[in-house]
């Protein structure tokens, strides 16, 4: 990590500078912001309210680690941040009593991914970098669940997950309910489907951010070097389309752990596209200066589930045709 910024960045805090070119101190850094919300957790576990703020402020530094390793491979390459993460392994090793798995996951999601990542961005931009995360993360997740099944069909293995939470929902409603029970157990079968894609675009999301983040973090201080777009300029490779045809594919002729893996990609995917639907309709309404508008079509992205479906086709089209290239502001700037 180079401890010089660019003139034209502003001049990073002394106490930030230490622990980003100390590779020890980074480690430590990075082991604290990983288990933060269970040292929280234990610190202020009986506090109810105030636990609970600390518990969530901990979930949002573990989910932050990315973007530490992303941003410490940008100032100082590839090669310090896996010594970085090389030395945060050996203490989370300690620390979890000598647990190989987990210090696998870290290695694997936490350094390595985002790392490699951010340099993908630096070359070929967010939109590369965002589908090469999204392949990554997909095919790791599902051979972690094939492996975690063993001879179960991965369908079954989460529906035995889910199990539990359900049955004791299920006894908590009236016997005599029926239309209660049968609509739990509706919904136990829809979550056991949808769970893996949604699981995997969520991960994407989270680590997807992280890059921007710590892409901002760069540029401010000046040791950002390379691919200068910003996000409302998001585009995903035509390669996802003929991915998404191959999903889709599967997801309808197949059976078995192929079908249910495929129509997991098919959720990710479009989610994806989603994203980029959004960033199109946020940069046309933005080149018009329609601020309220934006506001309103984020309420109805939350709100309202069916304008997801409508993005993610917007995403789609916008692959082939790209919209954006076209928005010309009311000022008559492009």
């Amino acid at each position: 990590m180079s401890p010089e910024p660019s003139p034209t960045g502003a001049p990073m805090p002394k106490v930030v500078d230490l622990f980003l070119t100390n590779r020890v101190l980074c480690a430590v850094l990075a082991v604290m912001m990983l288990t933060s919300a269970y040292w929280f957790n234990m610190l202020v576990g009986n506090l109810r309210m105030v636990a609970f703020v600390f518990l969530m402020f901990g979930v949002l530094l573990h989910l932050a680690v990315p973007s530490l390793f992303a941003l410490v491979s940008l100032g100082g390459g590839l090669k310090y941040s896996l010594q970085a993460g090389g030395i945060a392994a050996i203490l989370l090793f300690v620390l979890s009593s000598g647990s190989l798995n987990t210090v696998l996951v870290f290695i694997l999601l936490f350094v390595v991914l985002p790392a490699f990542a951010v340099q993908v961005m630096q070359q070929k931009g967010l939109g590369q970098a965002g589908w090469i995360l999204a392949l990554v993360l997909f095919f790791g997740v599902a051979f972690a669940m094939m492996v975690s099944a063993g001879s179960q069909d991965v369908e079954a293995f989460v529906h035995q997950q889910f199990q539990p939470v359900f049955d004791t929902m299920i006894s908590r409603i009236p016997p005599g309910a029926k239309s209660d029970i049968i609509a739990m157990q509706g919904l136990q079968s829809m979550m056991v489907k949808v769970f893996p894609g949604f699981f995997i675009f969520g991960l994407w999301i989270i680590w997807w951010s992280d890059l921007i983040f710590a892409r901002k973090v760069a540029q401010k201080y000046g040791f950002y070097q390379g691919e200068e777009k910003d996000v409302l300029s998001f585009s995903l490779p035509k390669t996802l389309a003929f991915v998404l045809l191959i999903f889709l594919g599967f997801a309808n002729l197949a059976d078995g752990n192929l079908q249910y893996l495929a129509l997991s990609g098919v959720m990710m995917l479009a989610g994806m596209l989603a994203v980029q639907g959004v960033v199109v309709a946020h940069a046309w309404l933005k080149s018009r200066s329609m601020m309220s508008t934006i506001l309103v079509m984020y309420v109805m992205l939350f709100f309202w589930s069916f304008v997801v479906v409508v993005f993610a086709l917007l995403g789609l089209v916008d692959i082939w045709f790209n919209f954006r290239r076209n928005i010309v502001p009311t000022t008559g700037e492009k």
